[in-house]
């Protein structure tokens, strides 16, 4: 699995995300380790999880998470770290690098789609686009 990281404590997170669960149909939920971000019931499995840490602020969704959930989770992060100016630590199986923010990357899910695909080509390319695409409602998992 792996997560997001904000370094920053001072995002008055709740406004945040309230804001952008206005923006993309979604629910923002008070769970006891931060929010819980929920997108349309049928396009969510679990929501993303943001949980307050000492230094800032970590992402993450499930690993069965809809692609819906994936690409919001991207579209969050790398639009709150570019609006606070904060670089995104990248977590994954006990590793962490920086990243710049790139929100325009991640701007709609067609440009998340590209994103995700552009090291493939061919029939390869269009099964796992059509695999993107397929699996972003919850009823086909």
């Amino acid at each position: 699995m792996f997560s997001f990281f904000l370094s920053s404590s001072t995002i008055e997170m709740a406004d945040e995300l309230q804001r952008f669960a206005e923006e993309w149909n979604a629910s923002v939920q008070p769970v006891p380790e931060g929010f819980l971000f929920l997108p349309d019931y049928l396009m969510r499995i679990h929501g993303i999880h943001i949980e307050q840490e000492e230094r800032g602020w970590r992402f993450w969704r499930e690993a069965d998470a809809t692609t819906w959930e994936d690409f919001l989770l991207m579209h969050l992060t790398h639009r709150l770290a570019d609006n606070h100016g904060l670089l995104l630590e990248y977590e994954a199986q006990g590793t962490m690098r920086l990243m710049e923010p790139v929100p325009h990357q991640f701007a709609t899910f067609d440009l998340y789609a590209e994103r995700v695909l552009a090291k493939e080509s061919g029939l390869v390319r269009d099964m796992k686009k059509n695999w993107i695409y397929t699996h972003r409602k919850r009823f086909v998992r």
